[in-house]
């Protein structure tokens, strides 16, 4: 009887375990001394993207066009992903949502700082890069060997 209750705790902690590991990815912030990209950079550079932007937060995703990774973006709070379609669609929200120096605008109250992350799959490989408030939550998963979801859900880390 022991081994049946000992198998029925190790088991399911077992498969949690396999199931939660591997296919991630991850987002690393930059310091202003080693990123790879500045916001400015990001925005005055757009084009070279495919573009996607979160209607309800602070949050841009560049996924570059010269390389065969794509960044899908997604998640939950009934947020809706905009892609930029052309230099109309981005005038438009550079109007709405960054500065003359190309800092973007914090329209929520509770964000305190916003910065570049890049987007890393498991083996390292740069997938893009996403502009976001620090705090927020934002987690990545490898779809395939090509494509990476990116998830956002307002929820507030700890630091």
């Amino acid at each position: 009887m022991n081994l049946y209750r000992l198998a029925i705790i190790v088991i399911p902690i077992f498969l949690a375990v396999i199931g939660c590991s591997g296919n991630k990815g991850k987002l690393i912030n930059q310091s202003p001394d080693d990123s790879k990209a500045t916001q400015k950079e990001l925005i005055d550079n757009w084009s070279d993207y495919h573009v996607k932007y979160r209607n309800d937060a602070n949050l841009i995703v560049f996924d570059p066009k010269n390389d065969d990774r794509k960044i899908i973006a997604g998640g939950k709070g009934g947020g809706v992903w905009v892609a930029v379609q052309d230099a109309e669609g981005w005038a438009k929200f550079v109007k709405n949502n960054i500065t003359s120096d190309g800092e973007i605008i914090i329209t929520r109250f509770d964000a305190r700082w916003i910065g570049v992350r890049e987007i890393r799959g498991p083996d390292n490989q740069l997938y893009g890069f996403v502009i976001l408030p620090q705090e927020d939550a934002c987690y990545t998963r490898l779809v395939d060997e090509n494509t990476l979801r990116l998830r956002y859900d307002r929820r507030r880390l700890r630091p």
